[in-house]
């Protein structure tokens, strides 16, 4: 059970840090190592078991993968900065005065 929670923890451990927004990446990171230390501190070592790394390069890898399939959430677009207001409004003429 203890390997699955790892391997587990260890898969989700990049989309943490993926799906956080881009100025709280940093924040995500140390949160992400927070929990690894604190599986170490109470339950064994990650850092000497193949489960932390499988699901490790599991994740990264599906990260990755996502990221260069066009998956991603960021970017920036070829059409230009969006309009700030999104309604019925798409700036064509209505006839009305």
């Amino acid at each position: 059970m203890i390997a699955l929670l790892l391997l587990l923890i260890a898969a989700i451990l990049p989309w943490i840090v993926h799906l956080a927004p881009a100025r709280q990446r940093p924040l995500a990171l140390v949160g992400a190592v927070a929990v690894v230390m604190l599986f170490g501190i109470f339950v064994q070592n990650p850092l000497f078991s193949w489960e932390f790394w499988v699901g490790l390069i599991a994740g990264l890898v599906s990260v990755v993968g996502l990221s260069a399939a066009g998956g991603g959430r960021g970017g920036r677009s070829a059409r230009g900065p969006r309009s700030p207001f999104r309604g019925y409004d798409d700036g064509a003429p209505t006839g009305e005065i």
